[in-house]
């Protein structure tokens, strides 16, 4: 076989191949990825029930012992915010869910067979953020809710007064945060393309979670306004900022610019580092 012929059988196959793999292919592809690997049931579906189980204790504790608070005590206690104590660990399942999603691929060698029947690597990325983002982001509202509603009945099963889903507030506290869920994940995804390592890809993503949480009202004013541009904040000020208050929360539309940049960031980093980094 002469070079030319060999050169327009390389071509013909790359082509082939780039029109094999549509964009649906792709996504369908990594649908059966996700849901062959046990770590995403473990890790989602104690993330779900951790997280109700989480709050229904908490609002034991506060109904069992309410009777002992101060009326200063009650008069501050915000009922709607405790029904959410259980969503620091649908944060954490769900960015663990983000990095396992493509680190597992690079443990295990497969993202060489994922990138070889795929050569768009852009596609590859854009279909496992879309699958990640819509899973966690159903799976997001779904709890935020189920909390909301299991703390509610507990509160009121002791006689304390709370707001009910109909309340604007509420709503933009509860289904905020539900729909605010795929952010983690997402940062999962990119660090694991990134760092490719499961471990290092989990740790940056809670440090990115948590470090400015226990840091933040810690700090003095001026390192306070730097903090306050982290992505947790932005979220946070879309979400609980009305309930909560905090020199660390941004208006809303600096929150949700907060949360886009960073996403921009994070994002295109992953995708210009599976584009020019071999396998």
């Amino acid at each position: 076989m002469t070079s030319a012929t060999m050169t327009n059988t390389a071509a013909l196959t790359s082509s082939a191949t780039d029109r094999s793999t549509t964009f649906m292919n792709t996504l369908t592809s990594e649908w059966v990825k996700l849901t062959t690997l046990r770590s995403t049931f473990v890790t989602l579906g104690a993330g779900v029930v951790l997280s109700i189980v989480m709050t229904a204790v908490v609002a034991l504790a506060v109904g069992s012992t309410w009777d002992s608070w101060s009326i200063e005590q009650q008069t501050q206690f915000v009922p709607v915010l405790m029904t959410m104590s259980g969503n620091v660990i649908l944060l954490i399942a769900s960015a663990v869910f983000g990095a396992l999603a493509v680190s597992s691929e690079y443990s295990n060698g497969m993202i060489r067979l994922t990138l070889t029947a795929t050569p768009r690597r852009g596609q590859v990325l854009l279909a496992k953020l879309l699958l990640v983002s819509s899973i966690t982001l159903v799976l997001g509202v779904i709890t935020t809710v189920g909390m909301f509603l299991i703390g509610r009945a507990v509160l009121e099963s002791y006689g304390i007064p709370i707001a009910g889903l109909g309340d604007t507030d509420v709503q933009r506290l509860v289904i905020g945060l539900g729909v605010a869920t795929p952010l983690f994940p997402v940062f999962g995804v990119a660090l694991g393309i990134i760092l490719r390592s499961t471990a290092g890809a989990i740790t940056a993503a809670m440090g990115l979670l948590w470090l400015p949480q226990v840091f933040g009202e810690l700090l003095p004013s001026g390192p306070q306004k730097v903090l306050s541009l982290a992505p947790q904040f932005g979220a946070d000020s879309l979400t609980v900022a009305h309930f909560a208050e905090s020199p660390l929360y941004s208006d809303p539309a600096a929150g949700a610019l907060i949360v886009v940049v960073w996403l921009v960031a994070f994002v295109g980093a992953a995708y210009l580092v599976l584009q020019r980094r071999d396998a």
